[in-house]
């Protein structure tokens, strides 16, 4: 348990699952907590380990939104342990498969770091809020789209419209314990009787007010903002701005010898709407025209509205340059040849999109035949598709993967099967040699005895049936209980 002191006395600001289960909660005194639990261990809070446990979240969820806000107030007041993070994903759940998948991932993300968290996705900040903390339904649910969900909406407590405990304990002794409670009454009545606060968490929860978010911008040299105090009504004027600072942020990273991974552009318009650009090169790059001309192909998607009044060129991914220009002329060296490469294979991977990725094989250490292999950079330093002092026996040309399941028909007296059915086709072994046994690596398996005898281990035999194919078959498991599949296609 942690607990923090003010002028009141010494309160709980943080429990684990095991105290909260015996009825403590956070926001109690700690003399409260300990005539519940007597046992009960208290730790002093460290603000300081708090807040390096907070920025490093902030930047693990860099990798769904680059703009994270998080819930400052909560963060720096609440007793309950409640604070929170909003993600602008406005344009990017369907890089993770959609909303759905995407709450997955989140959920996952910030599991393996040791924190539980509740997460909703809705149409504005205050929805999203609320339907992290009182949504109903099951985790792949927790998604509100107004004003489909208003049934849903209406259900909320009035505590999830962020107000103040005087206004809530208010609105409790007259009768107004839900969002539904609330939306039907005139408005004019609401104000004058619970003030201006109200209307406006709510018109903020529909979307009818914008919230402006105070996103956790990294403390970094790599980023320029502007604003204009008379608003770019045109796409013109905005594409020259964003040219003007993407060239200026290129200047910057030359002098320190850096080259950006990643440029995010944001355009924010005079009604408060945010529109969101990003690029991710293969390799470090300077050059401000290359930048420009993938991010000239996403510009006509922005929507300038009524003028945009501020614009963002930050740069979160940043990395040694290895190369430097060297001469003056325009002839082409070995360094120019490879920044052409790395700029085409930009170009091609941008119209290609996300899912369809540029790749060259490597070779990996390992005995399994799937995990021989790796993708790596078209660009940069090459490691060997294989082991040029090596010598193995003849592989297939084509790999399956996964491999694929067969049914023993028929065997002979030694058990080597001599009739299979794999794709609903009937294959006859006319000739088979093996096998070839295929262990798991020893360096990971260094507590096990016998390892060569465990379920990974392979027996691989290269078959020809009565077409003429040459089939890699192999089998896990001892006799009798052996499982057979086909694992490639030789070239015959």
């Amino acid at each position: 348990m942690v607990t923090r002191v003010d002028h009141k006395g010494v309160f709980v600001c943080g429990l684990n699952h095991a105290a909260r289960m015996t009825g403590l909660h956070g926001g109690m005194r700690l003399s409260d907590a300990r005539s519940i639990l007597p046992d009960l261990i208290d730790t002093p809070e460290d603000v300081d380990l708090y807040q390096a446990h907070l920025a490093r979240l902030i930047r693990a969820m860099d990798r769904y939104s680059p703009w994270v806000a998080p819930d400052r107030e909560l963060h720096d007041s609440s007793l309950q342990g409640d604070g929170g993070l909003w993600l602008e994903i406005t344009g990017g759940s369907h890089l993770f498969g959609g909303e759905t998948a995407m709450i997955t991932h989140i959920l996952r993300d910030v599991k393996a770091r040791g924190y539980a968290a509740r997460i909703a996705i809705a149409d504005t900040a205050g929805a999203a809020w609320a339907c992290a903390r009182h949504h109903p339904g099951n985790v792949s649910e927790r998604t509100l789209s107004l004003p489909n969900d208003h049934a849903t909406a209406a259900g909320f407590p009035v505590s999830a419209l962020r107000l103040s405990d005087d206004i809530i304990t208010l609105l409790s002794r007259l009768g107004l314990k839900q969002l539904g409670d609330i939306t039907p009454l005139p408005r004019a009545n609401i104000t004058t009787r619970l003030g201006p606060d109200v209307l406006h968490r709510l018109d903020q929860f529909y979307g009818r007010l914008p919230e402006y978010l105070n996103f956790e911008l990294p403390d970094s040299p790599w980023l320029i903002r502007q604003s204009f105090g008379e608003p770019l009504g045109d796409a013109d004027n905005l594409a020259l701005a964003i040219r003007t600072m993407t060239e200026k942020l290129c200047d910057r990273l030359q002098t320190d010898n850096l080259g950006l991974r990643r440029l995010v552009v944001r355009s924010i318009r005079v009604d408060g709407h945010a529109h969101t650009i990003t690029t991710t090169t293969g390799a470090p790059c300077q050059s401000a025209a290359h930048v420009l001309r993938l991010l000239e192909e996403k510009m006509p998607g922005v929507d300038t509205g009524f003028g945009i009044e501020q614009v963002i060129v930050y740069a979160p991914w940043v990395e040694h340059v290895a190369f430097r220009q060297v001469r003056l002329d325009r002839q082409q060296d070995e360094t120019g040849d490879a920044i052409a490469l790395a700029q085409l294979i930009d170009r091609i991977s941008h119209h290609l999109g996300p899912n369809d990725i540029l790749y060259r094989p490597a070779h990996h250490a390992s005995h399994l035949p799937e995990r021989a292999a790796i993708r790596q950079s078209p660009v940069g330093p090459a490691k060997t598709s294989r082991l040029p002092d090596v010598t193995l026996p003849r592989r297939p040309v084509r790999l399956l993967d996964p491999p694929e399941p067969v049914e023993v028909i028929d065997r002979n007296p030694t058990g080597t099967p001599t009739r299979l059915r794999w794709r609903k086709m009937i294959v006859d072994i006319l000739h088979a040699d093996g096998p070839e046994r295929l262990c798991p690596e020893w360096w990971g398996h260094l507590d096990r005895d016998h390892y060569a005898l465990s379920q990974m281990t392979r027996d691989y035999f290269r078959i020809c049936d009565q077409k003429g194919r040459v089939l890699w078959l192999f089998r896990t498991r001892p006799a009798g209980q052996d499982i057979w599949s086909v694992h490639g296609l030789f070239a015959g």
